[in-house]
């Protein structure tokens, strides 16, 4: 972060303000700031606790897809009560002091730690004069969108984030790089990775899993838990039903039917415990499957040709090009070279 201060229309920029170049509203009028302000993080009162400095509101704005990124600064030393709407939001403080209480927990804002803000009850910030940060903002429905996804099972209570007890070296060390790189990236709109909706949607997705991955939340252990531990059922039903079924014109709408989950979800679970797609399980075991009936019937018998279809290879020069790809060798050269070995 910068460390310089710039002029503005209202004086000198705080220094370290990121997003510079994606102002949105600078005044000194703290209740056009409260108003401005709750249209996009949470609806919220703000008064003063002391007379100097004056206000000098800033905020500075950036988004990915549904995630909002908001640098914002008060000048002023100020009390906010904030009435949660249906979004988490994530505080990082970047200069200054300050606290935050929600839910029976105070404790202070640290540029070590990002604080998370649950939709389950107000919240009670108390900023210090010359306090910078920066909030993030998440619907709720994104991050439960990703749990159902990464763990393939409805959410059956609502998502609930943990303050870090210990402060020693600070938390998610990982999602506070990144926020500071999209920041960067952002002050480079043209030419940087964030000119692109594809990489963007990426970006936004990158950002969510750090949040669900480096936060503690509810669910933490049964993320842990899976990645550790067997596949879900949805992912085994799936690879049965493959494996029962390869000579069939297989698609990801059936494989998604059978195991009872959509198709993004169940793309989502075979990455994760599998390393692959579910198409591309479907491929290799059809190459395997052809490999193998490729050796039983090297003295003679029946073609590569009658030996692919049988697989569910449809298209011929496909089938060669995968089957060299994984066994280093044609059809053709595994059936000549078994039966050389062959009396």
């Amino acid at each position: 972060m910068d460390d310089t201060t710039h002029e503005s229309a209202f004086g000198m920029r705080p220094a370290g303000m990121p997003l510079p170049g994606q102002l949105v509203l600078e005044t000194g009028d703290l209740l056009a700031a409260r108003d401005h302000l709750s249209r996009f993080l949470w609806p919220h009162s703000v008064i003063p606790t002391a007379r100097r400095p004056p206000v000098a509101f800033r905020h500075c704005s950036a988004s990915l897809g549904q995630v909002s990124i908001h640098a914002l600064h008060y000048g002023a030393a100020v009390q906010i009560e904030a009435h949660p709407d249906d979004s988490y939001l994530f505080l990082v403080l970047l200069h200054g002091a300050g606290t935050l209480s929600q839910e029976g927990f105070t404790g202070p804002l640290d540029p070590q730690l990002i604080r998370a803000m649950n939709p389950t009850g107000p919240a009670t910030m108390r900023f210090m004069a010359g306090e910078v940060n920066l909030t993030v903002r998440i619907p709720a429905a994104l991050l439960h969108a990703w749990l159902e996804e990464t763990t393939g099972r409805p959410v059956a209570a609502a998502l609930h984030f943990a303050q870090p007890a210990d402060q020693g070296a600070g938390n998610a060390p990982g999602l506070r790089r990144f926020l500071y790189f999209l920041c960067r990236e952002f002050e480079q709109r043209e030419t940087g990775i964030v000119s692109s909706p594809t990489v963007c949607r990426q970006l936004e997705r990158t950002l969510v899993s750090l949040v669900m991955t480096e936060l503690p939340h509810n669910y933490s252990e049964s993320l842990e838990a899976g990645r550790t531990g067997p596949a879900p059922v949805y992912i085994r039903n799936a690879e049965q039903y493959i494996r029962s079924n390869a000579d069939q014109p297989l698609t990801l709408r059936n494989l998604a039917a059978i195991a009872g989950v959509s198709e993004r979800t169940l793309q989502a679970g075979f990455r994760r415990y599998r390393q692959t797609t579910p198409m591309e399980y479907l491929r290799d075991h059809r190459l395997d499957l052809a490999h193998h009936g490729l050796a039983m019937t090297a003295a003679g018998g029946r073609s590569v040709t009658d030996i692919a279809l049988a697989c569910g290879f449809n298209h011929l020069g496909k089938f060669a090009k995968c089957y060299r790809a994984r066994f280093g060798e044609t059809p053709s050269e595994t059936r000549r070279r078994i039966s050389a070995r062959k009396p």
